[in-house]
Parts: structure tokens; sequence; C-alpha cells
């Protein structure tokens, strides 16, 4: 009797534990994401930041992959991706929220008062939108499909209707601000905040008197539904990780001196050590010990 009691407690034993396991962190082998960004610097940096701490500090498998806006909200909504850590709204990426809202979930503000508009060297004689009309030059914008470029094309369409709207990378836009710039040259482009320009050049946002670009917005992580469900220690760590707006300028400007984002995103961990052990509070990945 006494003999059948002790292997029946050890059986329970080793239920409890298995029992525990599944219901805490998830196998190895089942803990993979897939993040989908975009080519726009605060982008990068966010994405590559989570990818980091997931896989470091959780023991995820994380796959990345580049795509444009529109794309990354159709793959979330379609759960061909997991995650978005760059949705602008409500203003600037709404066409493409409101779309697929029945499909995703928002996890967390990422980034608050995050702002878009058209933006100039601080010796620039354009005051405001409105100054188009008295502007000899084309419009520096980036690619087609971000909200900044549909609100820049409607500010033109209202003041300067044959204004050309110019569509480049983001990379060729900052070089060819830095070049004007320097050449101290007017210049108008599609600009965003956060973005390690403000720091780098002395320059401004023309004002917006119609509202065109909106308000200042949020900046979330958005999912594809019932993400929790098979990630709840994911889920837990995209609701607490909120940047400021120096974190948030500082990790861009790292990640931009960096041949490698990844390395300046540990550098930056490295800065920031207090900031990151308080999201991760609670979420590493646990490990069974053995007596």
């Amino acid at each position: 009797m006494t003999q059948y009691f002790s292997k029946t407690s050890a059986l329970i034993i080793l239920l409890a534990l298995f029992s525990s396991c599944k219901t805490g962190t998830k196998p190895e082998d089942e803990r993979s994401l897939k993040i989908v960004y975009t080519d726009w610097s605060e982008s990068v940096a966010i994405t590559y930041l989570s990818s980091v701490l997931l896989e470091e500090h959780m023991d995820y498998k994380v796959t990345l992959k580049m795509t444009d806006v529109e794309e990354a909200y159709r793959e979330v909504a379609n759960s061909e991706a997991d995650v978005f850590t760059d949705a602008w709204l409500p203003e600037t990426h709404k066409q493409y929220f409101d779309k697929h809202k029945d499909n995703l979930e928002m996890l967390g503000i990422t980034y608050p008062e995050a702002r878009t508009g058209l933006v100039v060297p601080a010796y620039s004689e354009l005051q405001s939108v409105a100054d188009l009309k008295n502007y000899a030059h084309p419009i520096v914008g980036i690619d087609a499909g971000a909200g900044v470029m549909q609100k820049a094309q409607a500010a033109i369409n209202k003041y300067a209707p044959a204004k050309t709207l110019l569509t480049l990378s983001e990379e060729k836009m900052v070089e060819q601000l830095g070049d004007s710039i320097q050449r101290r040259k007017d210049i108008v482009v599609t600009g965003w905040e956060p973005h390690w320009i403000f720091a780098r050049y002395n320059i401004r946002f023309l004002d917006d008197p119609d509202n065109i670009f909106g308000q200042k917005e949020n900046i979330y992580t958005i999912a594809t539904k019932n993400l929790e469900e098979e990630h709840p220690n994911a889920v837990r760590f995209f609701e607490r990780m909120q940047l400021s707006e120096n974190q948030l300028n500082s990790l861009v400007y790292e990640i931009s001196l960096s041949e490698d984002p990844v390395e300046g995103v540990k550098k930056w961990m490295e800065q920031n050590e207090f900031v990151v052990n308080q999201w991760m509070k609670n979420l590493t990945k646990e490990r069974i010990k053995i007596y």
C-alpha cells in the first residue's frame, strides 16, 4: 500500500509539473512569431527592438518581413503574419485599419503623440501649408502607400494643384533634405515625428491651418485576432512596450549609426536597461530546474 501510494504521488507530481508547463510559457518549437514592418526608420527600430527582446529574453523564434504598409495590414488581418508594431492611428493609417479592423486587435500604444506633415528647413520662408502656392519646386515624398503621402497630396490639391509630389524611398528623401540644407536651398519634404532628422537638422513642420494632416496620434502595435490564445506572454510584452520621445529618437539614431540594426538595438538596450527590465518582468521563459 505504501509503495502504491508513493508511485501514485510521484505520478501526480509529474502531471502537475506537466500541467504547469502547459499553462505557462510554451514549448520552444511553438514559440514563434512573424512580424511585418516597413522600410521607415521608426518601423525598423521598433521591430528590431521587439525581435531582439523576444528572442533573447523570451526564447521566441522571430521571423521578420519587410513590406509596404498596405500589405502589412493585409497579412496581419489574414493571419499570414502575427504583428505589426508601427500602426499610425486614428488618422494616418485609417483606410488600412478600417478595411481590416474586424480581423485585427490593438495590443498597446508603442509611441504616443506621433505627428506627420510637411517639413522645411528652419531658414525657409514658407510658414504654412497654404504657402505651397508660392513654392516653385516639387514636394519630396516617400513611398506612395504611406499615409503621409495621401495627406500631402490632399494639401497639394487644395493649395497648389499643379505641384508635383515626388515618390522616393525614405533614404533618398533624407539625402535630398540633407543636401539642400548643406547648400541652403529651398526644399519641402513629407515628414513625421519621431524621426532622427529632427535631432540632426534644424527643421520644422509647416503650419497646417485646415488640419489636413490631422491631430497628433499614437503608434500602436496591432496583431492578428486571438493572438493571446497562442502567445499570451508576447501579448503582455507588446502591451507593456511604450517608448517616450527621447527613447524612440535615441533608438532610431543608434540604429542609423550601425551597419546592422541589431547592433544599434543592443547598444540602446545597454543604455536603457531599467526600461527593458520593466517590460520583461515575469515574462522571461522559465526553465525547469533539475535537482
